[in-house]
């Protein structure tokens, strides 16, 4: 990622602040249609380089960057002044090809990386972390962990953990990884538990106590939510609420409790909350009875929960996405028996970070997902929301199996992935 903290402001001359504003109205409307090629040919300096840089979606504005030194200190004080804050959503696909289909938020857009040649492995897993999630390879012989959030990078190799894992959660918190549970019952010996838990650090893995007495029905990644902080990583039972966070530094549990501000939510999900302390914001599905489905069928609500004792924070005000997201995320079943669909449970996913995120449907992720915002100061956490329609290389393979992720990406991932398309999302 460029180096933001090295970014120094742009000079401008007399001259370009008396027509800044006249030539920013004339090339503004030219991002999108003619590109970076026309844009670097234009005579563009100072404050009305960077307007219009702050208008280049991310996959140009990696290529945007390399046109000259001037483009570059135009694109890094472009993003000093107006970061972009949200992570991308990040889709890896294995079908008849492996590739990386990533959401751009600020612009809209989905770019679609080819996967790297080092990239074999055809079934992966998912590691947490506050700085991003990274997908893995887990084998006998160890774990690869990707070094980029495209999968692009050569991975960082670890030893395998000490018990054979075949679902289990990992984490990355700081520089440690963690381990949770879904170790396979054969594998096990005498004494013990399937929920055990193992923290890598200094190049060798480090067994801990096993996992709250609540969680081992469910010590299993296909059935617990996990949010991961720098300090902490944080689980909750999909379909319980129960919930719980380990501190690998210390290798010890916090309080175990039960999220559950809602009795009629049937399905739980767990996202890093605000920044500045540790918050989490909990995330719940729920299908309405007959007398409610004239407004929606699913009803998803977000609440702030307090870190610490997870609690839900003090005032705090649940958050209600819009009732046609919902619907879109959970569409009806137009041949269905009407009685067998609201049986069904809605299943949801939630990855995110500090400033946002994406819920999507655990059962059918291929729907879409909706992008949540959160909000910087007081109030309730959920600032906006915005659907966020299907990768077009998941739609040309519905068969295929994928992996949604969340992490911020960086100008240098995109120049090293080469994107192969940008697509504006409709």
């Amino acid at each position: 990622m460029v180096a933001l903290e090295m970014c120094a402001g742009v000079g401008v001359r007399g001259h370009e602040l008396k027509h800044g504003r006249q030539r920013h109205e004339e090339v503004g409307s030219e991002v999108a249609g003619d590109g970076v090629a026309s844009l670097a040919e234009m005579d563009l300096y100072g404050d009305v380089l960077e307007s219009v840089v702050e208008r280049v979606p991310a996959a140009d504005l990696a290529a945007s960057a390399r046109v000259s030194r001037e483009w570059l200190r135009a694109v890094r004080a472009a993003l000093r002044r107006r970061p972009r804050r949200l992570p991308w959503l990040v889709v890896h696909l294995h079908g008849r090809r492996r590739r990386t289909a990533a959401y751009d938020p600020h612009s809209g857009a989905w770019v679609t990386v080819q996967a790297a040649r080092h990239d074999t492995p055809s079934h992966v897993r998912l590691v947490r972390g506050a700085g991003g999630d990274r997908v893995c390879a887990l084998s006998l012989s160890g774990l690869a962990v990707s070094g980029d959030p495209l999968g692009k990078d050569v991975c960082v190799a670890l030893k395998a953990p000490g018990v054979w894992r075949v679902d289990p959660v990992f984490a990355a918190v700081g520089d440690r990884v963690v381990a949770l549970g879904g170790a396979c019952q054969l594998a096990l010996g005498e004494g013990e538990d399937a929920s055990v838990v193992e923290v890598h650090e200094s190049g060798s893995w480090t067994a801990c106590g096993p996992m709250p007495a609540e969680l081992r029905e469910s010590a299993a990644a296909t059935w617990l939510s996990v949010a991961a902080t720098d300090q902490r990583v944080y689980l909750t039972d999909r379909s319980t609420g129960w919930a719980s966070w380990f501190d690998p530094a210390k290798q010890q549990w916090g309080p175990t409790c039960r999220l559950r501000p809602d009795a009629t939510v049937s399905t739980w999900g767990l996202a890093p909350g605000r920044g500045g302390a540790e918050r989490l914001v909990l995330f719940g599905a729920k299908r309405c009875g007959r007398a409610e489905q004239a407004k929606s069928r699913v009803v998803i609500q977000a609440w702030e929960v307090d870190g610490d004792g997870l609690a839900l924070s003090r005032g705090a005000a649940h958050d209600t996405m819009p009732g046609e997201m919902s619907e879109r995320l959970f569409p009806r079943d137009e041949d269905g028996d009407e009685e067998d669909e609201e049986e069904m449970s809605p299943s949801i996913g939630v990855c995110g970070n500090a400033a946002g995120g994406y819920v999507y449907n655990a059962a059918d992720p291929a729907i879409g997902a909706v992008l949540y915002e959160l909000r910087d100061g007081v109030g309730s956490a959920v600032e906006r929301w915005e659907w966020v329609p299907c990768a077009p290389s998941v739609e040309a393979e519905p068969l295929g199996r994928f992996i949604l992720a969340c992490s911020p990406v960086g100008l240098d991932e995109l120049a090293r992935g080469q994107p192969a398309a940008c697509t504006t999302a409709q």
